[in-house]
């Protein structure tokens, strides 16, 4: 059970609520009573007025779908979206996430799934799980930023929408996907891509050293093709060997992409 310091920016009771509530979230060991003597020895989440950010080995790290955001007003612009084509999400489907993060395909998911439709993500970190589930609570309660340009306000509103659409499991896949009725989701996703992540990356560190570096188990594939109703999809690096390994057929695009998509239907 890893050991987090809670803290505070201001002593205001919006901000003692918030952390309050991370003290309840499970799978950490969270030390609210911090000293300047030992505040430095562990990692440590800080909930301030601006967002709730987490510092591991001297990096921050931060729910922010910036770049959900840039991809929705890409989908409503009419380009295409790689991870939608090859998942074929549409309204009323249900999406089992395994490999969440910070939950940006999750968020793009639960907008292709729509009111009628449901996702799962599941996040092996106990910490990241509880930082993105802030994080879209606090983005599905509307509290978005307000631009001049339309087109970037009607992205933040669709995300706000689509964040409330999405519930988040603390879990490892294997144990998650064990406990699933067969047939019971239409589409289960794999991204395991931060096994490949530099550490040298600044923006990226925190949560390459928070994630699951294992390689995917064939067992777990295939429990994911007995719960899935349509199709397993998996996102990996460009030429990777784990699509063959695995069972995926990869999906043609991307000429100039640095990941693939493979594809399982069932």
């Amino acid at each position: 059970m890893p050991t987090i310091a809670l803290k505070t920016s201001h002593n205001d009771p919006e901000l003692k609520q918030k952390q309050t509530w991370f003290s309840q979230q499970p799978g950490c060991n969270w030390l609210t009573d911090i000293t300047k003597q030992n505040e430095n020895l562990f990692p440590s989440l800080k909930i301030t007025r601006k967002g709730v950010y987490l510092n591991d080995g001297g990096q921050n790290l931060h729910f922010h779908p910036s770049m959900t955001l840039l991809r929705i007003m890409n989908i409503y612009k009419g380009n295409s979206d790689r991870y939608l084509i090859a998942t074929g999400l549409k309204s009323g489907d249900t999406l089992l996430d395994l490999t969440m993060g910070l939950g940006n395909d999750a968020l793009v998911g639960a907008w292709a799934v729509g009111e009628q439709g449901k996702v799962i993500g599941v996040e092996y970190s106990p910490v990241i799980c509880a930082l993105v589930s802030d994080g879209l609570q606090s983005l599905a309660s509307n509290h978005v930023p307000k631009s001049k340009n339309p087109d970037k306000n009607r992205a933040w509103e669709t995300l706000s929408l689509a964040a409330a659409r999405i519930k988040v499991t603390w879990s490892d896949h294997n144990s998650f996907l064990c406990r699933q009725p067969s047939a019971s989701a239409d589409v289960v996703f794999f991204d395991p891509m931060f096994r490949y992540t530099p550490r040298k990356s600044a923006s990226i560190k925190p949560l390459y050293s928070w994630s699951n570096l294992q390689s995917l188990r064939i067992e777990v594939i295939h429990e994911s093709c007995r719960v899935a109703r349509r199709c397993v999809v998996l996102k990996e690096r460009k030429g990777s060997s784990e699509f063959s390994r695995l069972g995926f057929d990869i999906l043609s695009g991307g000429k100039y992409s640095q990941v693939d998509y493979g594809l399982i239907m069932v």
